[in-house]
C-alpha cells in the first residue's frame, strides 16, 4: 500500500513539473537575445552586373539575374539603367550602383 501511495506521488510530482514547463500562461523569460537579433536581420544587396540589350536590361543582384519586375531577397526590381538598378524593398526606393563601389586612384 505504501509503495503504491509513494508510485503515486512520483508520478504526479512528474506530471505536474511537465505541465508547469509548458505552461502558456507562464510569463517569458527576460534572456533571449538570440531571439531578438534574429529578428532584427537585415537583408544586403550585392550589383555585380548590369547588361543593356535591344531586349531590354537585365543585371545580376546577389548571384540572381533579374529584369524589371523581378523579385530578388524580397525586394521588387524597379528599374535598370546603364549605371544603376532601383529596388523597392519594404515600401521604400534603395539605389544599387556599380560605380559607388568603383575605388579612384589619386593620381
Amino acid at each position: 500500500m505504501i509503495r503504491s501511495v509513494v508510485m503515486a506521488l512520483c508520478l504526479s510530482g512528474l506530471f505536474l513539473n511537465a505541465m508547469a514547463a509548458s505552461d502558456p500562461m507562464k510569463p517569458p523569460q527576460f534572456a533571449p537575445a538570440a531571439v531578438e537579433q534574429s529578428a532584427v536581420k537585415r537583408t544586403s544587396f550585392t550589383l555585380q552586373q548590369i547588361k543593356m540589350s535591344q531586349n531590354g536590361a537585365s543585371a545580376v543582384i546577389n548571384g540572381n539575374l533579374v529584369k524589371e519586375g523581378d523579385i530578388v531577397s524580397g525586394a521588387r526590381v524597379v528599374k535598370i539603367t546603364s549605371d544603376k538598378v532601383v529596388l523597392k524593398y519594404r515600401q521604400k526606393l534603395k539605389t544599387l550602383s556599380l560605380l559607388s563601389n568603383t575605388k579612384h586612384s589619386g593620381k
